[in-house]
């Protein structure tokens, strides 16, 4: 079994590489908040380096908790974005084969730019030859190392996987992820009738448009995202996920499944592994 975790490769090639992608020369590299007493250009790259992988990989760390509901085996994205005249990060673009790692990897510089703004500190801007501040372009390749052996991805006996449910009045929009990577919505109506709604490259691009968006902020003001509801047994289950939005350490992540009875929790299941619920009866409520 494989250790899970998020694997950076050395800013130190992107940084060698980023001179060719400018108009004008980089004199001095930008310098990340706690680096400022290093002067050499080599020693900002490392400290740069250190400093910056720590910050991203603390913010999507959490990403393991999704991944395992989800069936994500090993992925990798390319992360591109560049340090403005002002110091800040700017032109952020993900590449990579699955759209769920890529709206994590996307959201972390989105988080990191926040902290920094609320702790009012600022990253200095590179130099070009003249002294002047300039933007400059970086590049970062990003990996997700799975725990579990990579035959486990391939045994979903569906083509698609419930990623959470937005539910209404009079139809519920299921929000889905299927075997190619793609984020698709189906409406559902009150009489069972599907209908297909839009597909999305990542799930940044979902939460810019109506009622995504508002009903993704519900959910992660709330702490609960409603994933399914299904009947198994001849019981209605409700499967949801505590935390799912949360990008904070010390929120736990967990599968919940409740059977409501007269307004009471008549059964209550909660799971602390992916694994653990993607082994339960209720797994198969999720596939589509």
């Amino acid at each position: 079994m494989k250790l899970q975790k998020l694997a950076f490769i050395a800013l130190f090639t992107a940084f060698t590489s980023v001179h060719a992608q400018q108009v004008k020369k980089v004199d001095k590299m930008p310098v990340f908040v706690g680096c400022e007493h290093f002067k050499s250009n080599d020693e900002v790259k490392k400290c740069f380096n250190e400093t910056f992988n720590q910050a991203i990989a603390n913010e999507i760390e959490f990403f393991s908790n999704i991944a395992d509901y989800l069936h994500i085996g090993d992925t990798s994205s390319k992360l591109r974005f560049k340090i403005d005249k002002e110091g800040k990060f700017g032109d952020i673009n993900v590449d990579g084969a699955n759209p769920i790692f890529n709206s994590f990897v996307w959201s972390s510089i989105v988080m990191i730019q926040n902290k920094l703004d609320k702790l009012e500190a600022t990253i200095q801007p590179g130099l070009d030859q003249k002294g002047d501040p300039m933007d400059v372009f970086m590049t970062i390749p990003v990996r997700f190392d799975s725990e579990f052996d990579e035959t486990i991805y391939t045994s979903i006996p569906a083509f698609e996987r419930v990623l959470f449910t937005i539910d209404f009045e009079d139809e519920i929009i299921e929000i889905r992820l299927n075997k190619e990577n793609v984020i698709r919505t189906i409406g559902i109506d009150k009489n069972g009738r599907n209908f297909y709604l839009g597909k999305y490259n990542n799930l940044f691009e979902l939460a810019t448009v109506e009622p995504y968006a508002t009903k993704i902020n519900e959910a992660f003001s709330s702490g609960n995202t409603l994933i399914t509801k299904g009947e198994l047994e001849g019981k209605e289950y409700i499967i949801q996920m505590k935390n799912f939005f949360s990008n904070k350490p010390e929120d736990e992540v967990l599968i919940e499944v409740i059977r409501e009875e007269k307004d009471t929790w008549a059964e209550y299941y909660s799971y602390k592994t992916k694994e653990e619920f993607n082994q339960s009866k209720f797994a198969k409520l999720t596939y589509r």
